[in-house]
């Protein structure tokens, strides 16, 4: 039977959705589709103009998950609490976005989050068998009354506390695996889903997961193959590189595993099957500001973050809208690595911020297709261009992600400057593997986002 997926390009909504599904059913009936799991996050709601975000934005076609972030974890008794009850309970968020389940998605909610994983609060639940048992009953109550899927665990992380792999206690890795264990016994009983979000640092990787734990008792593992470099590092680096960059080892010590594709290699090689890991990627950037706008490139010494977008207001972060914004339509100078080993970063006066565009998005999902993943995830559903501020399609890195993954209709692939692009013309060999030299470690993130 002769499918064209462009013969769907017409059908909205939920047809548009059981479109792709035919279609994917039709091209191998036996073959899994990946997933592409979408973050969404109830504190966006709260931004004024177009960086309002409310559950009736997603678009249910661009999802086959949607983590709700998030929950954290009562620091006493131990247990799932709710983190904004205006928006999760007054406001119906929960209701809302649960609501999506009828369209065909899976809805988890997230628990924990880079502020939430301060202190020891964590070690102290999973160091614990009488607290495991208990936060598990209530973890099982609390997903119930409030209709999720499951639960996506988001502990920043087990023995490195927030990157600081000196903070925690070497238990934690054990423990965190024996909770895990415990859930899943639990969760497979009741048909519900378990995640976890996980870090793509080699060192939090060794020090804090037992990786074919994970594999087996997680429904799937999402690695966060971002904020590889941001203005902790108080120079110029790319947000998300996808392969290794020479520039990386002027400053940072043979770090030439700071890319996409090492740490996902790398979790593969610690036991973790391909089809368990979903690869995160940014629909945002990390931004800077420059010690000398006269000298711009990577590596350049910058004095604080980024000025804070119009929208997102925060410094060293802007979301994809507010950086096409600026490229498109505010004159800033966009440079291209010449072998897309990295995405683009782009420049003006002393402001300067690396990120991906559609180009770079669709290079990630097909590396995800190549080493047959279980899919993608996006952190996060309101920092791509959901309003079409910039006028090519709205959501584009997300729909580019789609029609790698999902053969959604076809579309355009969005530019990110109607100008001039500079190109990077440094070569280097790209590798589609993990090297066997283990390169010595060297913190460089202090501080990360929520």
């Amino acid at each position: 039977m002769a499918l064209d997926v462009e013969t769907c390009g017409f059908i909205r909504d939920i047809k548009q959705a059981l479109c792709v599904i035919i279609i994917l059913a039709i091209i191998d009936p036996g073959k899994v589709s990946p997933k592409v799991v979408c973050y969404f996050t109830n504190w966006a709601w709260y931004r004024r103009g177009i960086g309002r975000y409310l559950p009736e934005d997603i678009n249910h076609t661009l999802c086959t998950h949607i983590v709700y972030g998030f929950a954290v974890l009562d620091n006493s008794k131990l247990v799932i609490k709710t983190k904004d009850s205006w928006a999760d309970y007054d406001n119906r968020f929960y209701e809302r976005v649960v609501a999506y389940k009828k369209r065909g998605l899976k809805v988890l909610l997230a628990l924990g989050g880079w502020e939430d994983s301060a202190g020891d609060k964590y070690s102290r639940l999973v160091n614990s068998p009488s607290a495991r048992k208990n936060f598990i009953d209530h973890a099982v109550q609390f997903i119930a009354n409030n209709s999720f899927d499951g639960l996506d665990l988001f502990w920043e992380y087990p023995v490195c506390w927030q990157a600081n792999c000196n903070k925690g206690p070497d238990s934690d890795k054990e423990n965190f695996a024996a909770i895990l264990r415990e859930l899943s016994a639990k969760f497979k009983k009741k048909k519900l889903l378990l995640s976890a979000a996980v870090s793509a640092d080699m060192q939090v990787i060794d020090k804090g997961y037992d990786v074919p734990a994970l594999a087996e008792y997680l429904d799937w593992i999402t690695v966060m193959a971002y904020d590889y470099h941001g203005d902790w590092d108080e120079r110029t680096g790319h947000v998300a590189p996808l392969y290794y960059h020479p520039d990386d080892e002027k400053y940072y010590d043979e770090m030439y595993y700071l890319n996409a594709n090492y740490s996902i290699n790398y979790w593969i090689s610690k036991g973790a099957p391909p089809r368990s890991i979903v690869m995160g990627t940014p629909l945002y950037g990390r931004s800077f500001s420059l010690a000398a706008s006269s000298v711009h490139g990577l590596n350049a010494p910058t004095y604080d973050g980024g000025k804070a977008g119009e929208a997102t207001n925060e410094t060293g972060f802007l979301s994809y809208y507010e950086i096409c914004e600026r490229t498109l339509k505010k004159g800033w100078t966009v440079v291209q690595d010449k072998d897309r080993r990295i995405g683009p970063y782009a420049y003006k006066d002393d402001q300067w911020v690396s990120f991906d565009d559609a180009q770079q998005i669709k290079l990630k999902a097909e590396l995800i297709k190549k080493l047959d993943l279980g899919g993608g995830s996006v952190w996060a559903l309101d920092l791509d261009d959901f309003n079409n501020t910039c006028g090519c399609e709205p959501s584009p890195l997300l729909r580019t992600m789609n029609r790698v993954l999902r053969n959604y209709p076809k579309g355009p692939l969005c530019p990110i400057t109607e100008g001039a692009v500079v190109i990077d013309v440094s070569q280097t060999d790209i590798e589609s593997t993990i090297t066997t030299k283990r390169p010595m470690y060297e913190s460089t993130t202090s501080s990360r986002p929520i």
